[in-house]
């Protein structure tokens, strides 16, 4: 099965992780009988690497948890002074508490008294970038979804300048972080591409062609995020999974310096999971 770029990836420009800990779980905690809790929400059933791919990736969709689901927050060490945030749900600061009237990531920020921005991709061309400032301020900017028609809203939120290419354009980042953002259209791009076609009639069968295919074929919104991540990314965390490393590949995470808080969502959370049974087992003749 062929499956589509995605990834979900939040900054906040701190390197406190105790703070940082210390906050998220204060914010999240304020939801009615939401609750940290020592260890990862016990699964409903045992899902393998190509089944997670299938729901989580192409879908996006998932209710792998008993009860209403758990929540899942890592944090990681960024360049520059960034720490890299990966949650499960992938959208779980940016979305509101219920009755709030900001993001939770917004919300966080304030708190931090820190800069803060969530960049996410969907089906390799859809980037849509979240930026909050240490006011709570924010500004969206990006696409939600270009091939089902564009929309303003992501989340509670208006998308201000919609269909355009997403760009800071709240917080003063270094030039290296807003060059990431224009990835496209750098002159190296060009140079890449026209080569391509050059060597797509004079040498189809040529290695040089076939070097240069990955980097051509990316989606708009994924050469982004693979921009950003070559300059904030220093503990190889940007494309971390991290619902599924927790259940299936923990030392991973542990070699990357994790930081993880486990929480039982509040009781005004409704996901509206797709409820996943256990296969049912082969019969004799089935088998194979």
């Amino acid at each position: 099965m062929f499956f589509r770029y995605a990834n979900y990836t939040t900054c906040i420009r701190s390197d406190d992780f105790d703070v940082i800990e210390q906050e998220v779980t204060r914010l999240l905690e304020q939801e009615p009988d939401c609750l940290r809790i020592p260890q990862p929400p016990e699964l409903v059933c045992n899902l393998d690497e190509y089944l997670w791919e299938v729901i989580v990736r192409e879908l996006g969709i998932v209710c792998f948890f008993n009860g209403t689901g758990g929540w899942i927050v890592g944090f990681f060490a960024g360049e520059g002074g960034w720490t890299i945030v990966k949650t499960w749900p992938v959208d779980l600061l940016c979305a509101r508490a219920e009755g709030a009237s900001r993001p939770r990531l917004s919300a966080l920020a304030m708190e931090l008294g820190c800069d803060a921005f969530h960049f996410r991709v969907t089906r390799d061309i859809n980037g849509i970038l979240l930026e909050t400032d240490a006011t709570g301020h924010i500004f969206i900017s990006g696409c939600v979804n270009a091939e089902e028609g564009e929309s303003d809203q992501f989340y509670d939120e208006q998308v201000d300048t919609p269909g355009l290419p997403p760009q800071f354009s709240l917080l003063n980042v270094p030039q290296s972080m807003e060059a990431a953002m224009q990835v496209n259209v750098a002159p190296e791009i060009a140079r890449i591409e026209a080569e391509y076609e050059r060597l797509l009639v004079e040498a189809p069968d040529s290695e040089l062609l076939f070097n240069l295919e990955d980097e051509v074929l990316k989606g708009y919104a994924e050469r982004i995020d693979n921009a950003l991540a070559k300059v904030i990314d220093k503990s190889k965390s940007w494309y971390v999974d991290l619902a599924y490393d927790v259940y299936t590949k923990p030392q991973n995470l542990e070699a990357k310096g994790v930081r993880l808080l486990y929480f039982q969502p509040p009781t005004t959370y409704n996901p509206h999971p797709l409820i996943l049974l256990p296969p049912e087992p082969l019969s004799d003749d089935e088998s194979f």
